[in-house]
């Protein structure tokens, strides 16, 4: 009964794998697209579609690089693949379907790198990836679109910095004269000295006078 239960199981993969050979393969990955926007623009908008559609960040990963990271979520593989490949015997251990990240950024352009996978426990209960080919074309033309509508931060030249800087510098006026400073004064004070001097005029005109008078007249004494 086993073997047929086995013999059966093989014809109907035989018969998915016939029906799939002649559909149109799927190019095998890695996928790799370009957008204008800075990778971390990039790495965000990645998680946000992410998370959303059910995603977690894979802690599995030993990749210590930022740009380099991969999201995961428990699935069901396709018959082929559960019969052959992934093992149910492994406690604690399940199937996931994975997407592995690489953002390189270079001369005003991102390369996104993508690669889908399955991680599967074998019979050895040790876990194993397999890369697989990106199935749905249309969500590779969403996945474009998402970049080409990611927002562009325009850095400006070190030309234009200069000429932004220069115009925002306002020169600082001249100093000007001090309103306090010296002038001459409008009435100038008599000072005790000019007055001592025309006491003295008088004093020896006055002396002058009876001198003259002292001529004709001997009984006056000048002093």
């Amino acid at each position: 009964m086993k073997r047929v239960t086995i013999l059966i199981l093989i014809l109907a993969v035989s018969t998915l794998a016939v029906a799939r050979d002649k559909k149109e393969k799927a190019k095998p990955g890695p996928y790799v697209f370009t957008t204008k926007a800075s990778a971390q623009t990039v790495k965000g908008l990645i998680v946000q579609a992410s998370l959303r559609d059910g995603y977690a960040v894979d802690t599995d990963t030993d990749s210590s690089h930022e740009l380099q990271f991969r999201f995961s979520r428990p699935a069901q593989m396709p018959l082929y693949g559960q019969l052959f490949m992934a093992s149910n015997a492994c406690p604690g251990m399940t199937t996931k379907q994975v997407w592995s990240y690489t953002l390189a950024e270079s001369n005003g352009l991102t390369k996104v790198t993508v690669q889908p996978a399955w991680d599967f426990p074998d019979d050895y209960c040790k876990v194993q990836t397999n890369p697989v080919p990106w199935s749905k074309p249309e969500e590779m033309v969403a996945f474009q679109a998402m970049l080409d509508k990611a927002p562009v931060v325009v850095v400006p030249t070190p030309a234009a910095k200069s000429a932004a800087v220069a115009a925002a510098v306002v020169p600082a006026p001249a100093p000007t004269a001090m309103a306090s400073a010296a002038q001459p004064a409008t009435h100038p004070t008599t000072q005790p000295q000019v007055v001592a001097q025309d006491d003295a005029a008088r004093r020896a005109q006055q002396h002058q006078a009876c001198l003259d008078l002292a001529k004709d007249n001997p009984s006056i004494i000048c002093k």
